[in-house]
């Protein structure tokens, strides 16, 4: 590698597999890294805000498993992207976070300890110079080793320019071995006649989806997913019970269990609470660590794939029956069904899957919409529903769409969200215009914050500052040169939605919902 220290950064990424960034320049080195990155084919995104930006280039790195990356201006570009770094660090994403930096001189303007800022959030952080250009390498390699997660990087315009100067490459390690204790591993699946499996996030990538299958099939086990983990396990396969969430929902199923198998599972996840269960947990995941709710009889880590492989030979079927899954499998779907008539989140969520095109992917923000559209949709394929879990942040459905559009463009995408996550991220509707992905939203409308009002019933507490008059939110996404429709209780929505999944561009259905039945929902949840 020759040229300066912009020019580095963006050929090491490359390397790396990274085709584009995502972010809201200042004027200063992300100037400098764009024009690099265009030389070299690294296209660069503008969003409208530094934490949309974030959440796609997040998003990104899930989908591609290369380094997502987000460039920011100095001081307030920098702050603004601390939501979407949340999010990379608690779910595990490698994002490189590239923000520009003050040079040497007396101003205190803008001037703020950045590095400071994202330690907490980042496995690693520095000041790039043409001197150390080497750390960069080190930074890549540590966003992209399990447990992945964001990096940081400041970089003033100065430093972008210069000459970079290189001492050595690191190789990239990869460990393909297994650890643990193997024999205890073994002798819990001989003892096991009902295990279960639970699947998390780190299921999702390379083959350890088709392991699972294969080690469901090995026990005759029943699969429950966590949210970020939907479609690892198809959600029509006879041994799939549903999701698992750490909650009361799920609890009659793995009460069941003499087993209970964490397979990729990060308890980031979860709900929190006591441990329920009592049959012994065995944890298979790529890396050890995690402060799992209980503490396993045994864990094995390592690529799930060949986990699974070593374990093939202990593998025999158990008593389950498939009746004894389906009644299951039933009786947790009446447990969280919506008991409203007419336009809900449950409704909606169905019409929305009729209309859309075989194999889309669902993105969906957090809020009480969320437990019907994330029971509702059903999946096939690993990230066949992309949501925030472990931040469980709003605002993130449509940035995600948007970064799935960009990514495999063959695979069409909706995005379900509520009003306020909508008016969180609205103006990201502009890029989504702008960078020509093809997306349905649809916005489920009750003009209100109804978790939070949930919540607020819950303590016996007035109605104080969760609702507020209700946008319509098709004419905004008209201003911004998007096709809507607004649909209301007596309106077609199977017409609008059709219409909407026919766009050539970005298209929102605004859709007027009932939030009645989240409250009994929720407690039918979470108990």
């Amino acid at each position: 590698m020759s040229g300066t220290v912009a020019d580095y950064v963006i050929t090491s990424l490359k390397q790396r597999g990274t085709r584009r960034m995502f972010g809201v320049p200042g004027g200063g080195s992300s100037l400098d890294l764009i024009e690099a990155g265009a030389r070299e084919g690294v296209d660069f995104v503008l969003a409208q805000t530094e934490t949309g930006a974030a959440l796609m280039a997040a998003v990104t790195a899930e989908l591609s498993g290369a380094p997502g990356v987000v460039l920011t201006g100095v001081g307030p570009g920098a702050a603004s992207a601390v939501n979407g770094i949340a999010y990379a660090s608690l779910e595990k994403s490698p994002v490189v976070l590239l923000t520009d930096r003050q040079g040497a001189g007396p101003s205190l303007h803008q001037v703020f300890d950045q590095q400071a800022l994202y330690r907490p959030l980042t496995k690693g952080s520095c000041h790039l110079t043409g001197e150390n250009v080497d750390d960069f390498q080190g930074l890549l390699s540590i966003a992209t080793a399990h447990p992945y997660g964001p990096v940081h990087v400041d970089l003033t315009a100065e430093d972008a320019s210069r000459p970079a100067t290189p001492t050595s490459s690191l190789p990239d390690v990869n460990i393909e071995q297994i650890t643990g204790d193997m024999a205890s591993a073994h002798d819990l699946l001989r003892q096991s006649r009902k295990p279960v499996i639970l699947v998390g996030f780190d299921a999702r990538s390379g083959d350890a989806a088709q392991h699972l299958r294969l080690l469901s099939e090995g026990l005759n086990a029943p699969v429950l997913t966590t949210y970020k983990a939907k479609g690892v396990f198809p959600d029509d396969a006879p041994r799939m019970i549903g999701m698992f969430t750490g909650a009361a929902a799920e609890r009659e199923s793995i009460s069941e269990a003499d087993l209970i198998i964490l397979y990729g599972l990060d308890p980031v996840e979860l709900i929190p609470g006591p441990w329920p269960y009592i049959a012994p947990v065995l944890e298979l995941s790529p890396t050890a660590g995690h402060q799992q709710p209980v503490k396993p009889a045994a864990g094995i880590y390592g690529p799930l794939h060949n986990i699974v492989a070593s374990l093939q030979p202990t593998l025999k079927p158990g008593d389950w029956a498939e009746e004894e899954i389906s009644v299951l499998r039933k009786r947790m779907s009446e447990r969280l069904a919506l008991s409203t008539p007419g336009l809900n989140a449950e409704t909606v969520t169905r019409a929305v899957q009729a209309a859309a095109p075989q194999g889309t992917r669902l993105t969906v923000d957090a809020g009480a919409h969320m437990i019907s559209a994330m029971a509702t949709w059903q999946a096939s394929e690993p990230f066949g529903a992309l949501k925030s879990n472990g931040l469980s942040s709003m605002g993130f459905a449509l940035p995600a769409a948007i970064a799935s559009a960009l990514e495999q463009p063959d695979v069409p995408v909706v995005a379900i969200t509520g009003d306020g996550g909508m008016t969180m991220c609205i103006g990201e509707l502009a890029t989504a215009r702008r960078a020509g992905g093809k997306i349905v939203c649809v916005v489920l409308n009750d003009a209100s914050l109804s978790l939070i009002d949930i919540k607020q019933q819950r303590r016996q507490q007035a109605s104080i500052g969760v609702t507020y008059p209700q946008s319509n939110f098709a004419k905004v996404a008209e201003g911004f040169g998007c096709r809507g429709w607004r649909v209301g209780p007596e309106d077609d929505l199977e017409a609008a939605l059709t219409a909407a999944f026919d766009c050539d561009g970005p298209a929102v259905v605004d859709v007027t919902v009932d939030a009645t039945g989240y409250a009994a929902q929720l407690e039918a949840l979470r108990g």
